[in-house]
């Protein structure tokens, strides 16, 4: 795989984001009530919609991992 991104070298805004993405989406999609619940989230956090969406693809295509040793 090409470029990864550790999520602990993230900041700690971004990295509980992904944390609370990655729970929501875990049975595979996003219902109406999840993604309010994100928007909430990266809202409080003080991120952008713009940045969310960036963390979410990233995360989604593998780009940013828990730990060194994935494959």
């Amino acid at each position: 795989m090409g470029l990864r991104i550790l999520l602990s070298s993230l900041p700690e805004d971004e990295q509980t984001y992904l944390e609370q993405y990655d729970e929501l989406v875990d049975d595979g999609g996003v219902t109406e009530n999840e993604r309010k619940l994100l928007d909430f989230a990266y809202m409080g956090l003080g991120l952008t919609e713009e940045r969310a969406k960036q963390l979410e693809e990233a995360w989604d295509a593998g780009v940013i991992a828990v730990s060194d040793e994935e494959e």
